[in-house]
């Protein structure tokens, strides 16, 4: 019968060169480190991602707010604030099939007097709860001043004037004469 001699290792095994081999339980904490980090990566870009979407998000909303105050201010100044108050609602909700139907709008018009523009506040409020508003004045109309007519007074040919300036562009005829 054959005996065998057991011999414990009390160093850490060799190569054949004669530097310490590595231990193997550390390619696994490398990898539970690794992931580690990769989790908290990935963490960090899907909640940068979702700010992203949420200011885009409030961008539009602000966008929106701007066009609505712009329109209402644009009614005011086209009628007038004396004729706007008799014509229009002064607050209550876009209609619903606008792109402002989730706002709501106030308008506020202090008339000036003889001479002095009227104040008009108009305010936005978004469903979400943010406000906007804007304040400026507009002069009232006078009388019964009509809109003045824009129409050119000889008609304008466009094609025409777009072949000339092409061909002077090329260098293809003289310029016209004005």
């Amino acid at each position: 019968m054959a005996t065998v001699r057991i011999i414990p290792h009390t160093t850490a095994p060799r190569t054949r060169t004669g530097a310490p081999r590595a231990r193997r339980g550390f390619a696994l904490m490398d990898a539970v480190i690794a992931g580690v980090l990769l989790a908290i990566g990935m963490v960090t870009v899907l909640s940068v991602g979702g700010q992203a979407m949420t200011m885009q998000r409030r961008g539009e909303i602000d966008v929106r707010a701007a066009s609505a105050l712009d329109d209402i201010l644009s009614g005011v100044l086209t009628e007038g604030p004396e004729a706007y108050e008799k014509l229009y609602p002064l607050s209550g909700a876009f209609d619903a099939g606008s792109p402002y139907q989730d706002f709501q709008f106030i308008i506020e018009i202090e008339r000036g007097g003889a001479g002095v523009p009227a104040r008009v506040l108009a305010r936005v409020i978004h469903e979400g709860g943010r406000e906007y508003s804007v304040e400026t004045s507009i002069a009232e109309k006078r009388g019964e001043e009509t809109d003045p007519v824009r129409t050119p007074v000889e008609p304008i040919d466009r094609e025409a004037r777009h072949a000339q300036k092409q061909q002077q562009r090329d260098g293809t005829a003289a310029p016209a004469e004005q």
